[in-house]
């Protein structure tokens, strides 16, 4: 076996700059749906110039301490009906929304 193996995750050196977290929030899809903490990308994107700063701490801290916060992992699974019959189980999907963070 690898030694790369015997360690669960590297520690990540690099920090991440500002610079860097502002272009990936200016890249992300308007989109009005929301997830468990219910921040659309759309009032994220309108944030963006007040909580760049705090997310890019966030996102330093997470990387260097290689812990990813179980508040980060939720998700809100929701119905779509697809067509056909509404009381027909089967003629649905599951989407699942998750946090724009």
């Amino acid at each position: 076996m690898e030694q790369a193996f015997n360690e669960p995750y590297p520690s990540m050196e690099r920090k991440c700059m500002m610079k860097e977290t502002e272009q990936i929030i200016k890249s992300l899809k308007i989109k009005n749906s929301c997830e468990h903490y219910e921040i659309s990308t759309k009032i994220l994107k309108i944030s963006s110039p007040f909580i760049s700063s705090s997310l890019n701490y966030v996102r330093n801290k997470i990387l260097s301490g290689n812990i990813f916060p179980d508040r980060l992992k939720y998700t809100v699974i929701k119905p779509l009906h697809k067509n056909g019959d509404r009381c027909d189980v089967s003629k649905g999907r599951s989407v699942s929304l998750l946090t724009s963070f």
